[in-house]
């Protein structure tokens, strides 16, 4: 019997368990339509190992965001993690001071520039993106992260035809669902939206930030 992606006959999991729930069979479509991008092809390598090593059952979920934690690490080493999760912002409201709570997946500072980044499986739908919208207005609402850059990435997409989102997918003018989101997000410096395929390019932005001057 042979696996669903490419590299079925090199999986640990596969001998024991199949490929059913394993998320790398979706990712291999993605690796396979941009061969020739090289940071891609290091989150590949990173979430099979992660998928064949660690994978036990059908049910379990293994995520790309350790992978993508150790490309930025990789490529930015003068990041310093920030503890990210369950991350909260004192903010007043009227008489009040509330905590919020900020979702990410990630956080990073270096040489006093903050970075935020959120992964999303598919990426491409309203609740995602207004989620994260909410999370990084909150952020920019802090004066300690009034100048941070948050960044949302999605990965595989719910539209037919589409493997691995780019940057130009969630700026198409016939996505009116998510498009206006982003446009006006983006037009307030929010945050700002790259699918995995432009992955290379989030890398560029980002080290430019962090060796930058200003």
């Amino acid at each position: 019997m042979e696996g669903q992606c490419s590299r079925w006959n090199q999986c640990k999991a596969f001998k024991k368990i199949g490929c059913s729930g394993c998320g790398f069979q979706h990712f291999d479509r993605i690796l396979n339509a941009h061969s020739d991008n090289v940071a891609l092809r290091y989150l590949g390598d990173e979430f099979f190992d992660l998928c064949s090593i660690h994978r036990k059952g059908t049910g379990g979920r293994v995520s790309l965001d350790t992978p993508i934690e150790k490309l930025f690490r990789k490529e930015i080493p003068e990041l310093r993690e920030l503890p990210y999760k369950n991350l909260r912002v004192r903010l007043t409201v009227g008489k009040e001071t509330i905590d919020f709570e900020a979702k990410c997946d990630g956080a990073f500072e270096a040489n006093g520039k903050y970075i935020f980044y959120e992964i999303k499986g598919y990426g491409d739908n309203t609740n995602d993106i207004l989620s994260a919208i909410v999370a990084a207005e909150l952020l920019k609402e802090t004066g300690e992260y009034r100048n941070s850059y948050y960044y949302y990435v999605g990965i595989s997409s719910g539209k037919k035809g589409i493997v691995g989102l780019e940057r130009k997918d969630f700026f198409d003018k016939g996505r009116t669902k998510i498009s206006p989101y982003v446009k006006w997000a983006e037009s307030k410096s929010f945050l700002k939206f790259y699918g995995i395929a432009d992955i290379d390019d989030l890398l560029k932005e980002i080290k430019d930030i962090v060796h930058s001057e200003s």
